[in-house]
Formats: C-alpha cells, sequence, structure tokens
C-alpha cells in the first residue's frame, strides 16, 4: 500500500512537470518539422535580428555533441546569418556558433511587400525647394522678409532694410539657438521653411505660427499676414478702387473684403483669400477697376498647330542619364508623344530615353548630347516641335550679314513684378540711366520699378505689360533705346561697349571684353565652357562666385576693381602653369594629414557631427583637390550642394566631369574632425543653391555596418566597398 502511494505521488509530481513545462515552452518547440511559415515575418535577406524563444545552447557547429560554446538565456537578441536544415548560424554579442532552430523565433527570407509612405503635398511656404540661403552681404526682398519675422518674434529690433548685415546676422543666430539649430548665422533653405511653416520658439522661448508671409511664389494671402507684400496688394487695390484708406500691411478684415470684390469684378471665386490666380491678374493690365463694367470676350477661332504644345509643367532642371523621377517621366510622354521614344514612361533616364532624346535634338539642330536643358526644353515643350520623321517647312530668308551670326543672341531672364536679385539691380539701373526711375537700384521688382518699365515700353513702342521680357530688355540694353523726356541726354547702355573708366559689364553685354573676362574666369576655375563673349546668367554666377572669394561685393558686375583682381589672379595663375595647364588649372584650399582622419560610423558618430556643423570641406586624396559643401540634410547618408560655382569647378575637376561612380575622400568638417567618407559628382534631384553652376545636389556617405548596407541596398555596399579602400590607402599616407 506504502509503494502505491509512492508511485501516486511519483506519478502526481511528473504530471505537474509536465504541465509547467507545457506552459514555458512554446508549442513549436514540440512540432516535428520547424514553424509555421504562415505566420512567420518577412525580411529581405540576412542577417537579421530575432530573439530565443527559450534558453539554449550555443554550439561550435551543427551538432548536439560538438563544444558548447554559450549559453544563451531566454529573450536574448541574436543575430542570424543563415539557417541550414534544423540549424541557425548565429551571433550572440560577442559569440558565434549554431543553434536549433526550434529554440528561436525563425523569420521568413524572401520580397517583402513594401507599402509605399505616401509623398505628402506640401505648401510653397512648406517646401525648402522655394527657398534660397541668405547670408551676410545679401539683400533684396528675401531678406526683407526674414528680417519682418526676426522683428516680429522679438530677435531684431532695427527695422526691415533688406540688407543682410551684421545686426541681422547676429538676429539669425539668436534665432537658431533658441530653436536647436547650428549657430552659423547663416539661413539655409530648411530654416527658412522652419521659420514661415512650423511652430518656432521666439525671443521668450515661446513656440508660435509668424505671422509674416514667406517670400516664395505661389503663397497665398490670409487673414493676420504681414509684411511687404501685404502692403503692395492692399497699394494695388486702392489704385483699382477696391480698398479705401492706406496700405496698413496686415491683411485684415478691410483687406479681405476688398480681395473679394476684386475677385467677383474679375471672374474669379471671391474667397477673399489672394491666391498666386488672383495676384498675377491683380497686377496685370487685363486687372479691372471697382468701376469697370466687365464686358464678356469673343471665343477666337483656334488655329491649327501641327504638333499641340504640351499642358504640362515644362521641367526646369537639366536632365541627364542616370536621373530619376516625374520630370524625367514627362520628358519621355513628350518623346513618345513625337514618335522619337517607344519604350516604358518609368521616370527612368537610361540608355533608350537619352538614344531617343538625342534623335530629337539632332533632328532640331541641337548638340546631340543627350542632355535635356534649356535650350531642348524651349523646342521640345513648344509648337515648333517636329515629329520623327518630318521635315520642317523652309522659310526663305536674306543671306545675313558676318556680323549679324558673329555672336548668338544672349539669354534674356523674364523679370516681373516681386522678383529679385542681380537681373532686377541691373534693369534698375539702366532704367534710372534713361530717366525712368529714380533712386537706387535695390534689386527690388516693386510698383515703381514695374510703372518705370510700362513707362518704357510705352515710349519705344512695346507692348506695355510691366513685365521686362526679351524685348524689353533686347532694346533698354542697346544702343536704340529711347530715353523717358525729363531725362537728359544721357545715352543709353550699349550691350557692346568695352569697359572703360567707370563702365560696367552686366547680363546682356557682348564682345571682346566680355569674352576676355569668360577666358579669365575659366582659367580660374569659376566658369566652364567656352568664352562666347556673351555676358550670360552664368557668368554673372561665376564672377559673384570670384567676387565672393576676393572680399568683393559679390553683386554679378564687372567694373575696374573687379576687372583689376580678375587681371591679377589670371596673371598669377598663368605664371605658376604651363600653357596646358592655364585652361584647367583649378587651385586646392585644403590638405589635412593623413594620420588626422578617422574610421568613424555614420550613425553612431559622424551623423551628429554633421548636424551641428553643415559646412565641411572635401578632399580628394588622390587629386589632392578639396572643396567647399552645405550639408542640408541628413538621413541614411548626407546630401549636400557645393557652395560656389569655384567649389562645383574643382568637384567636376576632381571627378573629370559628372558621374555616379564614388571614389573615396576625406572630410573636413568646422569643428577640425576629418572623416574617411565617398562621393560622387552627379547632380540630382533637390536644388537649393541657384548660383553655384551644379543643377541639384550629391551624396556623402560614411562606414556603416554590413547588416546597414546591406538593408539600405547594393548602391549603399558600393559606398561601403570603396571607403574600405580608401582606408587602406590612408593608412599607407601615414
Amino acid at each position: 500500500m506504502s509503494q502505491l502511494r509512492n508511485h501516486l505521488r511519483t506519478l502526481t509530481a511528473l504530471i505537474a512537470a509536465l504541465a509547467i513545462l507545457a506552459c514555458a515552452v512554446p508549442a513549436a518547440v514540440f512540432a516535428a518539422s520547424g514553424q509555421d511559415t504562415s505566420e512567420m515575418e518577412t525580411v529581405s535577406s540576412y542577417p537579421y535580428t530575432t530573439v530565443t524563444k527559450v534558453k539554449v545552447n550555443l554550439r561550435a557547429s551543427r551538432s548536439t555533441r560538438s563544444t558548447l560554446v554559450k549559453k544563451i538565456p531566454a529573450g536574448a537578441e541574436i543575430t542570424v546569418k543563415a539557417v541550414k536544415g534544423s540549424w541557425a548560424e548565429v551571433t550572440y554579442q560577442k559569440y558565434s556558433g549554431y543553434v536549433m532552430t526550434d529554440y528561436i523565433i525563425l523569420k521568413k527570407v524572401g520580397k517583402v511587400k513594401v507599402t509605399p509612405t505616401p509623398v505628402p503635398t506640401l505648401s510653397p511656404e512648406e517646401d525648402a525647394g522655394g527657398y534660397q540661403i541668405l547670408q551676410k552681404g545679401d539683400q533684396g526682398s528675401r531678406v526683407t522678409a526674414l528680417q519682418e519675422a526676426l522683428i516680429e518674434l522679438g530677435f531684431l529690433k532695427s527695422k526691415a532694410d533688406g540688407k543682410y548685415g551684421s545686426g541681422t546676422e547676429k538676429a539669425v543666430i539668436a534665432f537658431q539657438q533658441m530653436n536647436d539649430y547650428p549657430a552659423t548665422g547663416i539661413m539655409d533653405a530648411n530654416i527658412q521653411a522652419f521659420l514661415y511653416s512650423g511652430q518656432v520658439k521666439n525671443a521668450k522661448g515661446e513656440k508660435t505660427n509668424i505671422k509674416t508671409l514667406s517670400p516664395v511664389e505661389g503663397v497665398s494671402m490670409k487673414k493676420g499676414n504681414t509684411g511687404a507684400q501685404v502692403t503692395e496688394l492692399q497699394k494695388r487695390l486702392i489704385e483699382l478702387g477696391y480698398l479705401k484708406g492706406s496700405a496698413s500691411g496686415t491683411y485684415d478684415a478691410d483687406t479681405i473684403a476688398a480681395v473679394r470684390s476684386f475677385q467677383k469684378k474679375n471672374g474669379l471665386t471671391g474667397s477673399g483669400t489672394a491666391d498666386s490666380a488672383t495676384q498675377k491678374l491683380l497686377y496685370s493690365d487685363e486687372a479691372l477697376d471697382a468701376s469697370t463694367t466687365p464686358t464678356p470676350k469673343p471665343t477666337a477661332t483656334p488655329k491649327p498647330t501641327a504638333t499641340p504644345t504640351p499642358t504640362v509643367a515644362v521641367p526646369e532642371k537639366s536632365l541627364r542619364s542616370g536621373a530619376t523621377g516625374e520630370d524625367v517621366k514627362t520628358l519621355q510622354r513628350r518623346l513618345k508623344e513625337l514618335k522619337y521614344y517607344t519604350g516604358l514612361v518609368n521616370g527612368k533616364m537610361d540608355a533608350d530615353t537619352v538614344k531617343a532624346l538625342k534623335k530629337f535634338q539632332t533632328a532640331h539642330g541641337l548638340e546631340a548630347d543627350g542632355v535635356a536643358g534649356k535650350a531642348t526644353y524651349a523646342i521640345l515643350f513648344s509648337e515648333a516641335a517636329l515629329k520623327k520623321g518630318t521635315t520642317p517647312t523652309p522659310i526663305p530668308s536674306e543671306t545675313p550679314a558676318p556680323e549679324e551670326t558673329a555672336t548668338p543672341e544672349p539669354a534674356w531672364p523674364t523679370l516681373r513684378k516681386d522678383d529679385s536679385g542681380n537681373n532686377v539691380a541691373q534693369l534698375q539701373e539702366a532704367l534710372i540711366e534713361l530717366g525712368y526711375l529714380s533712386g537706387k537700384a535695390d534689386g527690388n521688382y516693386g510698383t515703381a520699378t514695374m510703372n518705370a518699365v510700362k513707362a518704357f515700353q510705352k515710349a519705344n513702342g512695346l507692348t506695355v505689360d510691366g513685365t521686362a521680357g526679351k524685348e524689353t530688355q533686347k532694346i533698354l540694353f542697346s544702343g536704340n533705346a529711347k530715353a523717358a523726356a525729363k531725362a537728359t541726354a544721357t545715352p543709353a547702355p550699349k550691350a557692346t561697349e568695352a569697359p572703360k573708366s567707370g563702365g560696367t559689364l552686366r547680363v546682356g553685354s557682348t564682345g571682346s571684353d566680355v569674352k576676355t573676362v569668360q577666358n579669365q574666369l575659366i582659367q580660374l576655375g569659376y566658369l566652364s565652357g567656352k568664352a562666347d563673349g556673351i555676358f550670360g546668367r552664368q557668368t554673372a554666377n561665376a564672377v559673384k562666385a570670384f567676387q565672393k572669394a576676393s572680399n568683393l561685393a559679390a553683386d554679378g558686375l564687372v567694373g575696374e576693381k573687379t576687372i583689376s583682381k580678375l587681371q591679377n589672379a589670371a596673371s598669377s595663375s598663368s605664371s605658376s602653369s604651363t600653357p596646358a595647364e592655364a585652361t584647367t588649372k583649378v587651385a586646392t584650399s585644403v590638405k589635412p594629414s593623413a594620420s588626422r582622419v578617422q574610421y568613424a560610423n555614420w550613425y553612431e558618430k559622424v551623423k551628429s557631427v554633421a548636424k551641428k556643423y553643415p559646412y565641411a570641406t572635401v578632399y580628394d586624396f588622390s587629386t589632392g583637390i578639396s572643396w567647399q559643401v552645405h550639408i542640408f540634410s541628413v538621413g541614411a547618408h548626407a546630401d549636400y550642394e557645393p557652395v560656389t560655382a569655384n567649389d562645383t569647378a574643382k568637384l567636376e575637376k576632381a571627378f573629370g566631369g559628372n558621374t555616379w561612380n564614388p571614389k573615396a575622400v576625406w572630410v573636413v568638417f568646422s569643428d577640425g574632425s576629418v572623416y574617411i567618407g565617398s562621393t560622387h559628382s552627379m547632380p540630382h534631384e533637390v536644388q537649393h543653391t541657384r548660383d553655384n553652376n551644379f543643377a541639384g545636389h550629391s551624396c556623402l556617405h560614411f562606414p556603416r555596418t554590413q547588416e546597414q548596407v546591406t538593408a539600405i541596398g547594393p548602391y549603399a555596399t558600393k559606398h561601403q566597398e570603396i571607403i574600405d579602400a580608401g582606408w587602406n590607402t590612408t593608412q599607407k599616407l601615414k
């Protein structure tokens, strides 16, 4: 009987132990063959991280009899490198070996179904792409708006004069410090987008939305907005009889009512919000005043055209081999419509797309370089575009005189109200010289400038619209421009006039003097291409870059001081170079010691340094060339732009042009730290800096773990291989 009781006790204990074990160990442990794959998480590739289900033995090989390396506790994180049969090759802490798959949570390796993240629709003030970098020495309407915002937030005590001086720089630094940005005194595009659209901290540390209106194009004016743009709008409404009193600079209830009245009178929806369409009509000659009775316009019979002009938005940036995105799709659709392209509209600038583009360029007498730029767009998206296989009808014309074909006509940028910059300043200088405008050339296309343009157009038999387009500027900068009746006999600025004492070369100037300046800029590395004797926007950008580097006023105008500096710099460059080197030499400015270079993980160290010090120097130790960059975004890598046109010239010189092929470089941050990295020279996608001759941005990659680069993809893997090879070379240079 006692033996029976003992057996019962033993059986009861055994049942209890089994029950405990059943609760502690997942059912999958008892499965005869692995786990239910239908419930597994899917990953794209090995290695991946997971956890142990229970305490498990880490073995030296795929056998329960092999050496025990380590006992891994339940719930521990491990990395699975591969799975074969019932064993998984794993790492745990500093240990490596094999565990049985029944005791870990496995993941299914295969194609991951990725749900694309919806791209948010940004308003103009939220989109950083609409802003330009502002820094000390800049001036214009964008600076005025920045100053008004800083005044509103309590960081600036002086008036908004549109000049980025020391006071504005100090106010910017205070704003940056309060809002946890690097205190550089420079307002890059991202900070400006945050300023005008986010909840920023004012001088008291309080979060607020500013009322000052963003200066970018397309911003709607709403109740409560303030700033110079509101003032101009109110003045125009007063002029047309919709608003009484004076311009207050605040978009109040009276302004809303006036805008609503204007919209209804002019056939727009009476919302009271001054959107881009309302503003465009308001400032045009077609705007009806408050006393005008609108009359219906007759519908004109449309003229037949051989090739309809597409109604899509024409791309603004140049597209070349390797480019991707919506602009490429637009290009492909147009080429397909014209029968040059027969492939898929996939948004990839591949070999077939480039080949089709070259055929189009050849058929239209363009340089068949396979790059879609302004000249190509001008024909491709016009009625003059020919379908493949058709030829244009020849137009009889007289043989042009030699002087008419010697120099091609410059590209005239269309200037209109609310534009700003050096082109506007040059326009104003010419209008002042001819007596149509008084005061100083401030670079801001306001109402006074618009009225001066109208007066000039009227006096010179042009269409009076207040917009300085090609025909207006062509006459304005010629020797045939008529001065205002009240003006003295001051000669009009001549496009081909040589710079004399006190004379100035500017956008629109042509001739041998311009060609001399261009050759000097090319020699010094500020300008690429050939000297054509035409002072266009690219030449102006190169001049500004040279002026900045020479501590001159960066206005893009070539006067006596700039000519003198150019001659001295070019002479110095030529004397230290052979004739063959003189036109290609690009000076270097930084040569860090190899012993200072660090190999540091991007996520663990370098990323935080790049955030704190966004201005850096990239040094190509294989050529000895360095260039300055501005890092404006940090994610899986750093996105940057060359700071000036000279920096772009150096970058392209180091790579021998534009290429996706990366090379190892040393990156010197402004705190003096130096890190190994890699970069390429192909401009793509987002662009903030408009005057650096680089149509987009480039990327900087820094060391990452194998798991990190594998998760990103082959492109990151390639950069990592280049970095590791560059690090080996760096060790040999120490």
